[in-house]
């Protein structure tokens, strides 16, 4: 999947991503951004054609991609005619993770963290240190609820900026920063 996905790189497609075994019929509909041996980063767009930030998943989980389905073709015509766009990732010369951890800290966005495949944090990048990340947590109400503090390489995907975040960016933790 990996030279398919590279292939993806260097066009405007959308692709439908699927890399959920437990849920098959789920998938992300996204722009694929860089690819790498560990990680793929992605540009996503939501069901009804609207910037839904960015993903980080592990390339291997990746099962099956489709293309150009009628799906597809609905929700790229949608994101046109709403103006929808993603602001521009570059990353220098970095390793995937790296990269887009970097990207979410200087952007101050708020971010879901999965680990080890089955546990979810959400909050804000508070530091980097080595192989560490601190994160400021955010509950689902928008309210601070602690730090945490984690292995970086125990991070098996990320969502950035998306829509549920951006919801939750509405209410009141804003106010306090």
């Amino acid at each position: 999947m990996k030279e398919q996905l590279i292939n993806l790189t260097n066009t405007e497609d959308f692709a439908e991503i699927y890399n959920d075994l437990g849920d098959v019929d789920v998938c992300a509909v996204a722009k694929v951004l860089y690819v790498s041996d560990d990680y793929v980063i992605l540009a996503n767009i939501t069901p009804n054609g609207m910037y839904d930030g960015f993903s980080l998943m592990k390339t291997e989980t990746i099962f099956q991609i489709n293309l150009d389905s009628r799906y597809l073709r609905k929700i790229k015509k949608l994101y046109i005619t709403k103006k929808q766009t993603h602001m521009k990732l570059e990353l220098e010369n970095k390793n995937l993770m790296e990269g887009i951890l970097d990207f979410a800290y200087q952007n101050k966005f708020l971010i879901l963290v999965e680990l080890l495949g089955n546990a979810y944090l959400q909050g804000i990048i508070k530091r980097k240190e080595d192989h560490i990340l601190v994160l400021s947590i955010i509950n689902q109400y928008g309210e601070y609820d602690g730090e945490s503090i984690f292995k970086i390489e125990d991070i098996t995907s990320m969502h950035i900026d998306d829509e549920e975040r951006n919801c939750l960016r509405l209410l009141d933790f804003e106010n306090r920063e």
